[in-house]
Formats: structure tokens, C-alpha cells, sequence
């Protein structure tokens, strides 16, 4: 019948109107030469001391730190070295504690965050004995899990000289990695440390020995709540000799650099933290051993996402003397940048729209603490983020592309307009998540929002209004009625449907943004 004839044809342009999405292709030019801050990664200064009640913080008073021009300006993390040496013979102090939390607020103010560390002594083995670390750390946990958001890692520390785990008085020899005591005190860390933060040993045999076995972390095995996932490395003696400096012995013989081991910590450090500083004091040494070729090709092979950048001077001012020191300030950690992407240009509210987005990591490293990544459309005041299911701990580094292939679907309750599109990875942390200081920034020309931490798509997004159903007639003229639809006579008259049925006659049925002629016998 041509009424249904009429109707096939209506539905027939519905469908291809909610399908026939434009889309467009655009290319992003990379920026391999700025140097710029981005959280959890980088260069990274050094604030230790002895701290006790009348003095218990590192940061108060010394906020002036953060604000200085320079490389600190390219820099999100700093090293904190708490010495507890006042308190080896007895609990901390409630001050102690209270001056920690007031450090932590110095990192959120200044958009910081801590590589953390706990130790008893700077000059001997004076170390304290197990049970009083265990003491300390249970009384730092809640402490631990409050300021968990400006953490990025915490090293082990509490054993040895500087907490290194090597010259002790209560944790045996140096030759020991581990024993019954310093097993008892991983245990204590690991109860202590928030689950969604990383615990870094000094070194590779002090997990292997832990866990049992020498296998390293899987992609299967990553992000979760087992030791295995949560305990990654550290190394203060980046290319020294002596495998260095004992990192990769098995043995209190120093000299026995072995390249299992070395393979051990490339393969599991995509997957768990792994940074530290270079003690190269010698020129000779870091004449042979830091060259711009062996310092880049170990950071890369090793996966740093930070190091110290002043210790030890004589190595680290080679780096900057040879380009050495700008190229790891842009590619330690991560570095995103975005090719290309397939984006929507047009959309309606309440439906899917895909997008393809391929991003190349050429840093030295992934991203390890969990993190979100949104679709933000923005037209104005009007500002929709829409999480993706992209992982961004899988971003794989040295230059990997990743294709973030995704479908979304937008809030019904947008306002018709035109959106500009853009991409934004905040903190995970509520406490943070609005501060840009704390998103991540892309390496890329004329995309980067400072004020907002987004990152531009350079593309935009007309949205129209959700349309409700045209009303489906049948051939005895029924009307089903959908929510904003409209009927009128022929002369322009507004019908109104009595029993679900229209007589036979010629009507307009307009339903949001759509007119349709429906003849009706």
C-alpha cells in the first residue's frame, strides 16, 4: 500500500541519518625538541636530613625550593630522604608524623610529587632493629595511604646506610640481599605501602630471592595486588663499573656483572617502576661508561622514568655539557605523541560515535601508576569528558605506536552545538584531578591547554539534539506517538491522535529536527 511504501521510505532516511557519520583524518606534528614538566617522570632533586619533634619537616619553610627558575622548572618529582636517626631507640612522635602530612601538602600545592625514603643513618651501619622498624611502619601506614596521591613510588630504604641495603648493623652482611629480617621487613612494607603504589628495591636479587624465582613480571601478571606486580627497582649506581657497582652480582663479589640479571630488570621494568641516580665520581670512569650512545641505550634498555640530577656532579655535568643531560630530560619516562586520529564531525547526543587514535610513546619508559584517559568535548562552559577504555600503562615505550580504537557514547543530555574535541589523562586521584600541573601533556605542536591540562584533538564535533522515533503507522492508520513528535493537517492544523488511530487524510509529522509528508487512505 503507498501508505506503507510512504513509511518504508521515512524509516529508510532515519537509519541513514543516525549511520552516515562524517568524518574527518587529522595529522599532528611531533615536537621532539621541547623540554616541558610532566608528572611521574623526569630529572629529580634530592632533600634529606635528620628530622626530630622540633624539626620534623623537609618542606616547611623551604617552600621556595619548587619556585626556583631553571631546570626545577622541568621537573614533578623531588627525592625525600627522612632520616629517623632521633628515633632508633623509640616510637615517632606525633610531631614527626604531623610534619610528614604537612610535606605532603607542600607537594600538592606545588603540583609535586615524592620519590620516598625512610632511613637511620647517613655515615655508618647504625641502622635500627627490625622490630622497631616494623614499629615505624605500622605507624606511618595510615599515613602512607593520606598522602598516597603525592607518592609516586617509595623505595624500600629503612636497612643500611642511606637505607640501601648494604652496610647494616641488625640485617646481616653485605653480601646478604635477604634474609629472615630483611624478608620481615618487606613484609612490613608491603602492608604498609598503598596497594596502587610501587615498593622499589636496591636490587634484582632482593625480589627474585623474595618471590621464589626468577621469572620476570608479565603483562598478565602487571597492575595487580601480588609482590610480584608491586615491587620494582632502583639503582643508585646507573653505569658504574662493577656491574654497577654490585647491582647485578650475584655475590658479595663485585665485579660479577651478570647479564641474566640485566635482562631480568629490561624485561620486568615494563611493567614496575625503575629509576635512581648515577654515583660516578671519577672522570675517567664517566669518560668511559656515560657517554651520550651508552647512557641513552641504558636508560632506553632499562626503562628510567627518573634519576637524580645532580649526584654525582662529575658525571652528570658531562651530560650536560654533551647534549646527553636535554635528551633524558625529554625522554626519560614517558613522552606521548599524538600521529593521527579518525575523528566524528558529526554526532548526536545519546548516540556512539568511533574514533581511531594512534599515539607513539618515545620515551624511555610507560606510564606505571594507574591513570584514565578521556575524550573531553567542550563547546563553551559546556565541557563532557567520556572515559575511554584505553589503558595508558600499555602505551609501550622507545618509540611503539599504540591504537586506541574506540567507541563512545555521548551524554543525551548535550546541547546542540559544535564541540571541540580534545584528549585528557588527569590524575586518578580526586584530590588532584583538577589540577593541570597533574595531567599529562603531549609532546606535540599547538595541542597542549596549560590552563585546562588538555590536550587538543584540533578538531571539532557538531552534536545535534537526540531525536525521539517518527511514529509508526499502520495500515489501519495507527499512531504511535513518540516523545516530541508533532502531527498537523494538511492546512497546518495541530492533530491530536484519539484511539491510536488517524483518519484517512494527508498529514505533516515533524519529530525534532525531522519533517515527513505521510498520506494515510
Amino acid at each position: 500500500m503507498l501508505m506503507n511504501r510512504v513509511l518504508n521510505i521515512i524509516l529508510c532516511m532515519l537509519v541513514i541519518g543516525i549511520n552516515s557519520v562524517m568524518a574527518e583524518t587529522v595529522t599532528y606534528t611531533a615536537d621532539n625538541t621541547t623540554i616541558f614538566p610532566n608528572p611521574e617522570r623526569g630529572f629529580t632533586d634530592e632533600i634529606q636530613d635528620e628530622i626530630s619533634d622540633s624539626d620534623p619537616s623537609l618542606l616547611v619553610g623551604n617552600e621556595d625550593f619548587f619556585d626556583q627558575s631553571g631546570e626545577r622548572q622541568s621537573q614533578r618529582i623531588v627525592v625525600l630522604v627522612y632520616y629517623l636517626t632521633n628515633y632508633r631507640d623509640k616510637a615517632l612522635s606525633q610531631a614527626m608524623l604531623n610534619g610528614f602530612d604537612a610535606d605532603m601538602q607542600v607537594l600538592r600545592d606545588k603540583g609535586f610529587k615524592c620519590v620516598l625514603r625512610f632511613a637511620y643513618c647517613e655515615s655508618d651501619k647504625s641502622d635500627a632493629p627490625l622490630s622497631r622498624v616494623q614499629q615505624h611502619l605500622t605507624q606511618l601506614k595510615q599515613h602512607l595511604a593520606d598522602n598516597a596521591d603525592v607518592i609516586y613510588v617509595l623505595e624500600a630504604g629503612f636497612v643500611g646506610r642511606w637505607g640501601e641495603w648494604y652496610y647494616s648493623q641488625n640485617f646481616g652482611n653485605e653480601s646478604q640481599h635477604l634474609n629472615n629480617d630483611r624478608r620481615a621487613v618487606i613484609d612490613a612494607l608491603l602492608d604498609a605501602v598503598p596497594e596502587d603504589r610501587f615498593l622499589l628495591v636496591r636490587y634484582p636479587l632482593i625480589k627474585i630471592e623474595y618471590q621464589g624465582d626468577e621469572i620476570p613480571l608479565t603483562l598478565q601478571q602487571a597492575y595487580g595486588n601480588t609482590p610480584r606486580a608491586r615491587i620494582g627497582h632502583h639503582n643508585d649506581a646507573f653505569l658504574n663499573d662493577w656491574g654497577d657497582e654490585g647491582t647485578y652480582s650475584r655475590d658479595d663479589n663485585e665485579t660479577n656483572d651478570d647479564p641474566v640479571l640485566r635482562q631480568y630488570i629490561a624485561d620486568e621494568t615494563l611493567y614496575v617502576p625503575n629509576g635512581g641516580e648515577t654515583n660516578i665520581e671519577s672522570s675517567s670512569v664517566a669518560n668511559r661508561n656515560a657517554t651520550y650512545d651508552l647512557t641513552t641505550q641504558a636508560m632506553a634498555r632499562y626503562h628510567w622514568s627518573f634519576c637524580g640530577a645532580e649526584y654525582a656532579e662529575t658525571t652528570t655535568n658531562k651530560w650536560r655539557q654533551n647534549g646527553t643531560f636535554d635528551e633524558l630530560n625529554r625522554r626519560m619516562g614517558y613522552r606521548y605523541q599524538l600521529v593521527d586520529a579518525t575523528l566524528p564531525q558529526t554526532a548526536v547526543a545519546g548516540a556512539q560515535i568511533s574514533l581511531t587514535i594512534n599515539i607513539a610513546n618515545v620515551g624511555y619508559a610507560p606510564l606505571y601508576n594507574k591513570r584514565h584517559v578521556y575524550l573531553v568535548l567542550k563547546n563553551g562552559q559546556d565541557t563532557y569528558p567520556i572515559k575511554l577504555n584505553s589503558d595508558p600503562r600499555q602505551w609501550l615505550p622507545n618509540g611503539v605506536v599504540t591504537t586506541l580504537t574506540e567507541q563512545v557514547t555521548l551524554p543525551q543530555d548535550m546541547p546542540q552545538g559544535t564541540y571541540q574535541l580534545y584528549l585528557f589523562m588527569p590524575d586518578a586521584y580526586e584530590s588532584l584531578a583538577n589540577n593541570p600541573k597533574y595531567a599529562i601533556r603531549f609532546a606535540n605542536v599547538g595541542t597542549w591547554d596549560a590552563l585546562t591540562g588538555m590536550n587538543s584533538l584540533n578538531a571539532e564535533v557538531a552534536v545535534t539534539a537526540q531525536q525521539s522515533a517518527l511514529p509508526v503507522i499502520t495500515d489501519e492508520g495507527k499512531v504511535l506517538i513518540g516523545q516530541d513528535t508533532k502531527i498537523y493537517d494538511a492546512a497546518g492544523n495541530n492533530v491530536t491522535v484519539l484511539n491510536g488511530k488517524l483518519p484517512a487524510g494527508v498529514y505533516i509529522i515533524r519529530n525534532g529536527g525531522n519533517t515527513s509528508k505521510v498520506i494515510v487512505k
